[in-house]
């Protein structure tokens, strides 16, 4: 019988702590959080995230895209070519804001038609590390507003050398070398479905790239639908 009363004197604590910690909880992750997401449907665009909260992050990307440039000649003038790896560590704080400081290596290329001396080329291909960070904030469970921020040091894969176009020391596809620039981006999420696994990302971006030789500034969109897990 005292065991019974015992128990039953004690269950409302054990009831009031089970509420404390579950709004606690509540509080810290007002959101669903996940550990991965990958990219979907998209042929052009491959990626692959570890966005565990407070842990470390991963991240290996691949895309493929027309330069959306409306000073551009024209739009098939230019399709960029990009894969990278980075890595770093989540941190995350108020619930709602995401901060990823982060380094990794990549590959550039501009696939730009260039015609010089009647024969059509592209520019060279860039090998580049970079430094930054990804961030992000969950205004809802349904909208993210984020800004990612990298910057470029890096080299051309080949050089055009004088005696390869005749008389021209340097032309427009030669980069030069080293080469900086910085990636600027504006992630714009919708997330939705069940549990909010599944979310629509529109990203603007903007790549500038100085080498010693030439210069150029990329604007477009990495358009993704991603899946969480």
């Amino acid at each position: 019988m005292r065991k019974w009363f015992a128990a039953l004197a004690f269950s409302p604590c054990l009831t009031l702590l089970h509420a404390e910690s579950t709004t606690t909880a509540t509080e810290t992750t007002p959101f669903i959080e996940y550990n991965n997401r990958i990219v979907v449907f998209s042929i052009n665009h491959l990626a692959y995230e570890r966005i565990k909260p407070n842990a470390f992050y991963t991240g290996i990307e691949g895309w493929g895209v027309l330069d959306g440039r409306i000073w551009a000649w024209a739009l098939d003038d230019h399709f960029l070519l990009e894969g990278e790896y980075r890595a770093g560590y989540n941190f995350f704080w108020n619930g709602r804001d995401h901060f990823t400081p982060i380094a990794g290596i990549g590959f550039f290329k501009d696939f730009q038609k260039l015609y010089h001396h009647g024969r059509r080329q592209s520019r060279s291909g860039i090998v580049y590390g970079t430094i930054g960070f990804l961030y992000d904030h969950e205004f809802t469970s349904v909208f993210n507003l984020g800004l990612n921020v990298k910057g470029i040091l890096g080299g051309p894969v080949e050089r055009k050398k004088q005696g390869d176009w005749g008389c021209l020391r340097d032309w427009e596809g030669d980069w030069g070398s080293p080469i900086g620039g910085v990636d600027v981006s504006l992630p714009i999420t919708f997330r939705f479905g069940y549990q909010r696994h599944w979310d629509i990302r529109i990203e603007p971006f903007d790549i500038y790239l100085r080498g010693s030789k030439n210069d150029f500034n990329y604007v477009g969109f990495r358009n993704t639908v991603g899946y969480r897990f």
